[in-house]
């Protein structure tokens, strides 16, 4: 990668390893809403007053965020009723460098799969050794380029 490029993917891994403990923590089987409200004791009217949202509409969101089908400006909304923020992440299963290196090490694969598939047939094949040095050199190569195809399957 670049030298931009890899600063910002390691900015952004470091990030989100603060937020990657907040993800492996378990929500609330009723939702956060639902959770805090009843922890603050408000009712659902208070909130709904607060809010500019019906009872109805209140008991209907804190549902639909247990089940993760609410609309973000929705919880916003709840959230602000509560005093509180909503933090909304995608949070990488490894890290952004590992994806990377998995999809440069994987299409690598492929690209040299293709090539010894053709040499094998036309009698010219390399050795172990050899085609596992064509997949380091370049899956580095790929992963340091990112061309516009990179993530193509």
């Amino acid at each position: 990668m670049g030298n931009m490029e890899d600063l910002r993917v390691r900015q952004l891994d470091d990030t989100l390893i603060a937020v990657k403990a907040l993800w492996t923590s378990p929500s609330p089987l009723d939702g956060w809403v639902k959770t805090i409200r009843e922890a603050l004791g408000m009712s659902m009217r208070q909130l709904a007053s607060r809010t500019g949202m019906s009872k109805t509409g209140v008991a209907s969101a804190e549902k639909s965020e247990a089940r993760g089908s609410i609309q973000l400006e929705t919880l916003r909304r709840l959230a602000d009723g509560l005093d509180c923020e909503v933090a909304y992440a995608l949070v990488p299963r490894t890290s952004l460098r590992a994806s990377l290196q998995a999809q440069a090490a994987d299409k690598a694969g492929h690209l040299v799969a293709q090539v010894s598939d053709s040499m094998d047939l036309e009698a010219q094949g390399i050795g172990d050794h050899e085609r596992q040095l064509q997949l380091e050199n370049l899956a580095e190569d790929l992963l340091r380029s990112r061309g516009r195809d990179f993530w193509d399957d």
